[in-house]
């Protein structure tokens, strides 16, 4: 990786006062671990947990039925 870059993100990891940031960040560097689980901050896993038990309710939108109304209200323009 580009030195420079890695200077920028460091720059901007110092300049945050993000705690969402900082720990999403984290947890992108803990990721080699054996369970990434365990890294991700724990607003994230409520996150995950709520859309599981959604699922789980058969809450949940089917892909192709996501895709069709973000084409109908999206789509491109000529």
């Amino acid at each position: 990786m580009e030195a420079a870059l890695k200077y920028k993100l460091v720059e901007r990891i110092i300049n945050t006062d993000d705690d969402m940031v900082l720990q999403e960040v984290q947890a992108l560097l803990e990721m080699a671990s054996d369970d990434f689980w365990d890294t991700l901050p724990d607003v994230a896993k409520r996150h995950f947990e709520e859309a599981c038990e959604q699922l789980d309710r058969g809450e949940g939108i089917p892909h192709e039925e996501v895709m069709d109304e973000a084409k109908r209200l999206f789509g491109k323009k000529q």
